[in-house]
């Protein structure tokens, strides 16, 4: 436990810092239980901050005011009792007890840090609670037993470096650009023992400090950790090295560093990318921002450093695939993913979160943010899957519109289109596929094949509507020779009719009947039935 007396503007601060996954403020007036609750659910999930003697936003009090922490630190009791107490088992906790310089008499309030658990904890009246964004929700039943099964992995962010140490870390440009905006003011020494960045007794780093960090973490980590991206000029599954466009890049550095890099580069390489558009232009491939950085901060957060590989980002002629080293951690499944959440890498995680413009600002929200971005994108949905070691998002370029949508917006803006284009603009792969949409719309009477072009040639237009002055020859087939009659309809006549003629061939071919035996052929008294069913048949 220590006491500091900080200055008004790191109070402000913390006053002002939205409630969010791993941070929250509480009234000196709170109770026990609202303790504990704040306290398992946060040690329950990703850890986080939280700190008592801030009154909420209101009329009676607004900015420094707000600070209303306890008289003395005896009084400060109950927050103990609730951390060590009466959470079972203990919640893993660090205190500190703050005043505001010159402003002694509004008390101390008590800023209370929590890692995360290996363990499940329980409040006094037997409930887990677990942090979701802002809000500590509690959870029982199945819920719990996937909790407890997925506490039970250790993460390998935790494991000491042998070669990097406090006097290493504390030197950081980055760790230093960081602490500038950190509130309340930190210096570097007791921030990297506050945040367990080191082991306390031999002063080795840990992994997690090496990826944050480190001017150039595969220098320190003993596993490859840096960003490749490659664009490939085709779209097969299985590219091949001829396919490359250009040397794959390698982006490292400091985790933030290679999120916001990866961000640009990739933006940049895809926009490089044009497509056919529905309207038939070319146009370079845009995603929402959003997408892309919520990928690729979500493969940089939760990959699994344990596995001595990079995160691959391809770029292909129809689509963008990402992949993340490591399978889902913990509970994670790939029908609970949108759901459910679960950080492989809390410090790295939490401490990320720390940042003035944090890259994981809503946390849990990530995925569940591309696929609703790219619904309003019109883009489909991006498909999530495990490869081997891997798991990968791949986004396509292909828009959300159903392909028979696609082509007759294509064919508003030109004279025909052809198996090739329509695959092109749908992401349909197969040609027998596309050859189904375009009957599908000739069915329905919108499409036809333009005339003489066949094989590999042949294309489509829309149904050509009739010309009110051109004069169309109807052919009936009436007698028994199957004699044509064409009856001429004027343009005037289909004005005055009001509605639109069907369309016909100018002339029709005449039908030739083959004559059968006598009583198979039409009765000649003109009743149309066959001889043998009316004047021929045979009497009772």
């Amino acid at each position: 436990m220590e006491r500091r007396t900080i200055p008004a503007s790191d109070a402000l601060a913390l006053i002002e810092r939205e409630e969010s996954h791993f941070w929250d403020h509480k009234s000196s007036q709170s109770k026990g239980t609202v303790i504990q609750k704040i306290a398992a659910g946060l040690a329950n999930s990703d850890g986080g901050e939280f700190i008592v003697g801030i009154e909420d936003r209101g009329k009676q009090a607004v900015g420094l005011d707000r600070w209303q922490g306890y008289s003395s630190i005896e009084d400060a009791t109950i927050v103990l009792e609730a951390l060590a107490r009466d959470v079972e088992p203990a919640a893993p906790y660090s205190i500190e007890y703050l005043s505001i310089q010159g402003r002694e008499g509004q008390g101390l309030a008590c800023l209370v840090s929590i890692r995360k658990s290996e363990s499940v904890h329980y409040t006094a009246d037997k409930k887990v609670y677990v942090r979701r964004g802002a809000a500590t929700l509690a959870i029982a039943g199945q819920t719990v037993t996937d909790l407890s099964l997925a506490k039970g992995a250790r993460t390998y962010e935790d494991q000491l470096l042998a070669d990097y140490d406090k006097e290493d870390l504390s030197t950081e440009d980055e760790l230093a650009y960081f602490l500038r905006s950190y509130s309340p003011s930190t210096p570097p020494d007791i921030f990297i023992r506050k945040q367990r960045l080191i082991d306390r007794h031999s002063g080795a780093a840990k992994v997690s400090a090496g990826i944050l960090y480190a001017e150039s973490p595969p220098a320190v980590v003993p596993k490859r950790c840096a960003v490749k991206i490659a664009r490939y000029n085709t779209k097969e599954r299985e590219p091949r090295r001829e396919h490359l466009a250009d040397t794959p890049l390698t982006v490292e550095g400091p985790a933030r560093v290679v999120i916001e890099e990866t961000i640009s580069a990739v933006t940049d390489l895809i926009e490089s990318v044009s497509v056919l558009q529905p309207n038939g232009e070319m146009a370079p491939v845009k995603y929402p921002p959003e997408v892309l950085k919520e990928i690729i901060v979500n493969a940089a957060i939760h990959r699994d450093y344990n596995i001595s590989d990079d995160i691959l980002v391809y770029v292909f002629d129809n689509r963008v695939e990402v992949r993340s080293p490591g399978s889902l951690p913990g509970s994670m499944k790939l029908d609970n993913l949108l759901h459910d959440r679960f950080s492989r890498n809390p410090t790295i995680v939490r401490l990320l979160n720390k940042y003035p413009d944090p890259p994981n600002k809503d946390i849990g929200e990530g995925l569940r943010t591309v696929v609703a971005k790219m619904a309003e994108a019109r883009l489909q949905s991006p498909v999530f899957s495990i490869e081997g070691n891997y798991f990968v998002v791949e986004l396509g370029h292909t828009p959300l519109a159903r392909p028979h949508e696609i082509v007759m917006e294509y064919l508003e803006n030109h004279d025909e289109i052809t198996n090739s284009t329509g695959r092109s603009l749908t992401g349909i792969s197969s040609e027998n596929s596309m050859k189904d949409v375009f009957y599908a719309l000739r069915k329905t009477g919108k499409i036809e094949m333009v005339p003489g072009k066949r094989g590999n040639k042949s294309a489509w237009r829309k149904v050509q509507s009739l010309d009110p002055e051109d004069e169309v020859e109807v052919a009936v087939s009436q007698d028994e020779d199957a004699t044509m009659l064409a009856s001429e309809i004027t343009s005037e006549q289909a004005g005055a009719s009001g509605k639109r003629l069907p369309r016909t061939p100018k002339r029709l071919k005449a039908r030739r009947f083959v004559a059968g035996p006598a009583r198979n052929r039409p009765c000649s008294c003109g009743s149309g039935l066959k001889y043998k069913r009316c004047c021929g048949q045979t009497p009772a």
